[in-house]
């Protein structure tokens, strides 16, 4: 096998690198994964939004509870005085009858609000816990396509290490300034073609008709002596 042959391989195998990480970053499961990221990223701030009104209108249940608890308490202290022994005046009596009764209406208006806060926070509860399932299921969407890119992952490491083994044997058999050459090329491409096979009068890289006077001085140069291709610039294996 001739040096320029040697560095026909390196090419193919560099290419099969690129074949690999294109394969990995472009895998359909990224697109859904994007999808199902960007679906987490609703539910979280329809959730947001929700647990906001929740906390709202728990923060005010709470304050009615709080205002019912203190009426309770009023009233258990007006109806011991109310029914002290030692309570002998009737306008006193009175007055803490009708303080009583006032505070009976009071309580029934806030606990009826309670009741209107709780009807208005089922439903919200109800829409919360919706959310957390559908969340909770998009999670475990969001596992299982981890899962196959992790494994695609995986394998396309352990064949990468495999080519890059074999391309470090070839760069060792290989004349080190043909692969300079290559390497500086390659590095100035940026992804295109820079190694190409003389295939008949055609070169591989551009697929173009190599014209026949370049041909002619090509196929007369040295087996290892590098040469261009004249429509692309790509190095050719002949």
């Amino acid at each position: 096998m001739n040096q320029l042959e040697v560095l026909a391989q390196i090419g193919d195998l560099d290419i099969r690198l690129d074949q690999i990480s294109h394969h990995v970053t472009n895998l359909p499961e990224r697109e859904i994964r994007a999808g199902i990221e960007a679906e987490l990223g609703v539910l979280a701030s329809e959730a947001r939004v929700l647990d906001g009104q929740i906390a709202d209108l728990e923060r005010q249940q709470r304050r009615h509870e709080d205002e019912v608890a203190r009426i309770e308490a009023k009233r258990a202290h007006n109806s011991e005085r109310l029914y002290d022994s030692h309570l002998t005046s009737p306008k006193e009596a009175e007055a803490l009858t009708a303080e009583a009764d006032a505070l009976g209406r009071h309580q029934t208006e806030i606990e009826d609000q309670i009741l209107e806060l709780m009807e208005e926070l089922e439903p919200l509860h109800e829409a919360r816990a919706n959310l957390g399932q559908r969340s909770s299921a998009a999670t475990e969407r969001m596992a299982a396509v981890d899962a196959v890119i992790g494994t695609a992952e995986s394998e396309a490491g352990k064949e990468r290490d495999e080519v890059l083994d074999q391309r470090a044997a070839l760069v060792i058999s290989a004349d080190p300034a043909h692969v300079s050459v290559y390497e500086e090329r390659r590095a100035a491409a940026r992804g295109a073609a820079v190694l190409g096979r003389l295939i008949g009068t055609t070169c591989s890289a551009c697929h173009l008709e190599v014209p026949s006077v370049d041909y002619e001085h090509i196929t007369q140069l040295a087996p290892d002596e590098l040469a261009e291709c004249p429509q692309c610039g790509a190095l050719l294996v002949r």
